[in-house]
């Protein structure tokens, strides 16, 4: 009687919850942190629980991906790869029982079993403390967790289930050299299945190892500018495609350039256009 009474409980304060539950406040884009994380993640139905894509992952009503996450879960979590992550559970459900199963995005859905339950609990008991989850569930990849209560799966209908992205960070060719060679931020956004630079401007390339010193047209008088897309920051260089009448590094005005070499140079001005090298 007594299991029974608080089974009863845990509905109601969760239906209580979930009803005023005002959405997680994910972060648009996370910056990849060098050093490894403790993550603590306590399962509980008084709070942290969202209902729909735009509470849990500040998406819009309208995208076509809203009606497939109707369903009230915990708020998702995103770790890096190599971090730790510690699951407990709140007082309350802590002395009820609980147990944490991996499961396919299909039965995290459908809070459904299908017989997945000989080896894939997380744990071999009951969460009571803290418990770290072995690093076999959290190769990067989606990874999908229920809550169930003797085989019972009504706490996860309650929102007792949990989505955790596991990723790496793809920011650099080599552990020695720099992330996104110094030129850039490793981040990721929510979609992401991995960390990748974001440049600085000038910069290009999967690692921002390339440098355009044409994105600020530094060619005059509607010169086109072209980059060798170098990857010595000593060589940055550049060249300047001149239409008729114009010459120099620039493209400074034929009439303009004063020196003997110019004058030179307005002799072969037959050529529709002119290339110089910038370095």
């Amino acid at each position: 009687m007594g299991t029974l009474l608080l089974h009863f409980v845990v509905i109601i304060v969760a239906v209580n919850k979930i009803s005023c539950q005002l959405g997680c406040h994910p972060q648009a884009l996370l910056e990849w942190n060098p050093k490894k994380q403790t993550v603590q993640m306590n399962w509980t139905l008084v709070g942290n629980i969202c209902k729909n894509r735009s509470d849990c992952f500040g998406a819009q009503e309208g995208d076509g991906w809203s009606r497939h996450l109707s369903f009230p879960q915990i708020c998702p979590l995103q770790l890096q790869f190599g971090d730790k992550l510690l699951m407990t559970a709140d007082g309350t459900l802590e002395s009820y029982g609980i147990r944490i199963l991996n499961v396919s995005k299909e039965n995290f859905d459908s809070c459904s079993t299908d017989g997945q339950e000989n080896d894939q609990f997380l744990f071999p008991f009951n969460i009571n403390g803290s418990a770290q989850v072995g690093v076999k569930w959290l190769f990067p990849g989606h990874h999908y967790f229920i809550a169930l209560h003797e085989g019972d799966t009504q706490l996860c209908k309650l929102g007792l289930r949990l989505n955790v992205s596991v990723k790496m960070q793809l920011c650099q060719s080599s552990p020695l050299l720099r992330l996104c060679s110094g030129n850039g931020i490793c981040q990721t956004d929510l979609w992401e299945g991995a960390y990748h630079c974001r440049c600085h401007r000038n910069y290009s390339g999967r690692f921002c190892e390339k440098f355009d010193a044409c994105l600020d047209n530094p060619c005059k008088n509607k010169g086109v500018c072209l980059s060798n897309g170098s990857t010595d920051p000593t060589r940055k260089t550049h060249k300047c495609l001149c239409p008729p009448h114009f010459t120099g590094r620039r493209n400074p005005p034929i009439g303009a350039v004063r020196t003997k070499r110019a004058e030179t140079q307005i002799k072969t001005q037959l050529e529709s256009f002119r290339t110089y090298w910038h370095i």
